[in-house]
């Protein structure tokens, strides 16, 4: 059963009740009020919260899709040459006669250290320097083996 009841609407929405009719094809502003109340008593039904977060996430996703393939190929890189490293080390340590280790940093190492800090101050330089679109081709992700170590 239809009852008629006063309100007092300010302009705006006035405006905004007008324009949904007019963009519904609706016969008049009754109607229209009635389909806005309709779509707001149903717009809980759906599970949009979930249904954007999903949205979202697959989004964010593929954008950051190409950049974590680059950081997981660099850290496979990083893992192997660790291994490399310690089994090479190992077999050095193991036919030599040493009995114990040096805890404090030598010439040397403190040399390798600053080696490896020029060659990533290099590789950052060079990566500042090249053309963004020889970065990655699509989904070609282009690595330049010499600058990984």
């Amino acid at each position: 059963m239809k009852q008629q009841k006063n309100f007092r609407l300010d302009d705006a929405t006035l405006f905004y009740i007008q324009s949904y009719r007019i963009k519904n094809h609706l016969a008049n502003d009754t109607a229209a009020l009635t389909q806005i109340i309709e779509d707001h008593k149903h717009r809980n039904d759906v599970p949009a919260t979930k249904i954007l977060v999903e949205s979202l996430a697959k989004q964010v996703a593929e954008e950051l899709k190409d950049s974590l393939t680059r950081i997981r190929l660099g850290s496979n890189n990083a893992d192997r040459n660790s291994e490399v490293i310690l089994l090479l080390l190992n077999t050095l340590l193991s036919y030599s006669s040493y009995k114990s280790l040096i805890e404090k940093d030598t010439p040397q190492l403190v040399e390798a250290k600053q080696i490896i800090k020029d060659r990533i101050a290099n590789y950052r330089q060079r990566k500042c320097n090249r053309p963004a679109s020889t970065s990655h081709n699509g989904d070609n992700l282009v690595l330049d083996e010499d600058l990984l170590f």
